[in-house]
């Protein structure tokens, strides 16, 4: 098991228990204390306050921001909600008092006149498909909980610098307050990854048979979950599952592929593979066709054609296929062998060496 899952078990353990885990932002180098919602304590308030910046917020999916009658508290930021106590908390500042409000929030039975607006809890609106659609704090909070089998539910809080009290803990400051009170620790990123490689990826859309210069074809759409990229897998011939499949994978590039610019390889690529398979009776071409922007080599090009979230796009297509043993050329144009090592660990075998366009 990899090294970055088991912080993610760690961290969904520590949630279904009803304790706080630490989520840290590679990008930004901060990190925020957060814990289910609907496992608030007056205890796990206090220690959130005792450690962080105070401004609380309880990160929920759109649908109950909606159900709730939570608008938005400005148009600056949008995903912050009006802020709230619970009727019957008193003056709603103490731990005690945002503890229930916190719980309340996540409760399933919740109304929109349990609460009294404006108060000392801040919703925020986390986006629909979570960490896979917003690589954020909220929605890293809101994915774990969730996957701890709780409510899509929860608290969040920046911790705050003991080295630097007015400014927020980033770095080894973090990994040390989480050893220190002995608290999981998991970054944003490791929690994409895991969802990536423990969720489908892709919807299949439709299926035709397509007459090509290659033969008769079966061709397949799949739809990204959650990305909305559309992709298409063209089987040529005889593919049975359980047999090493050939397999092209090709990233679509709208000047090589439509229009045969000169400038890259893709187009011929593509074509030098149909014409093996056709020859050969058979093979698998996956193609890619990641949302905007599009790849167009020679004239806009940003996009990392061996980006893992391709890697596991392709890993879920062959899933979905049955396909499960691949034979690959000895040819290796671009990011074959880079995108074949991350497939490989969804248990794809191959006989020969991985090769990609």
């Amino acid at each position: 098991m990899r090294t970055t899952d088991v912080r993610v078990l760690r961290a969904i353990t520590a949630m279904a228990a009803g304790q706080p885990v630490v989520v840290r932002d590679d990008s930004g180098g901060d990190g925020h204390l957060a814990f289910a919602a609907d496992a608030a304590t007056p205890g796990l308030l206090a220690f959130m306050v005792r450690h962080t910046a105070g401004y609380v917020r309880v990160a929920l999916p759109g649908t109950e921001c909606e159900r709730l009658n939570l608008p938005p508290m400005c148009q600056r930021e949008p995903a912050l909600r009006v802020s709230v106590d619970v009727r019957g908390s008193g003056t709603g500042i103490s731990a005690r008092d945002r503890a229930r409000t916190v719980a309340a929030l996540a409760s399933a039975a919740a109304t929109p006149s349990d609460f009294s607006r404006p108060g000392h809890v801040v919703p925020a609106q986390a986006a629909d498909g979570g960490v896979l659609a917003r690589p954020e704090p909220a929605e890293t909070a809101v994915d774990l909980a969730g996957l701890a089998g709780r409510r899509p539910a929860a608290a969040l809080c920046e911790i705050v610098s003991r080295l630097h009290p007015t400014r927020i803990a980033e770095g080894a400051e973090l990994t040390e307050f989480a050893v220190e009170h002995r608290v999981p620790i998991v970054s944003i990123a490791e929690v994409v990854a895991y969802r990536r490689r423990t969720e489908p990826q892709v919807v299949r859309l439709t299926e035709a048979i397509l007459p090509t210069w290659a033969g008769d074809s079966r061709v397949i759409g799949f739809r990204g979950a959650y990305d909305g990229g559309e992709h298409l897998v063209v089987i040529v011939g005889t593919a049975g599952a359980g047999l090493p499949v050939p397999l092209h994978i090709h990233v679509e590039c709208l000047t090589g592929d439509v229009f045969g610019s000169q400038w890259c390889r893709c187009g011929a690529d593509l074509t030098a593979a149909l014409a093996r398979m056709s020859a050969q009776g058979g093979g698998v071409v996956v193609y890619l066709r990641p949302p905007a922007p599009p790849r167009a080599c020679g004239l806009f090009d940003s996009r990392d054609s061996a980006s893992e979230a391709l890697s596991d796009t392709v890993a879920w297509i062959l899933r979905d296929l049955g396909v499960y043993a691949l034979r690959f050329s000895d040819d290796v144009p671009g990011f074959g062998l880079v995108m074949f090592g991350a497939i490989r660990e969804h248990g794809v075998g191959a006989d020969e060496l991985a090769a990609a366009g």
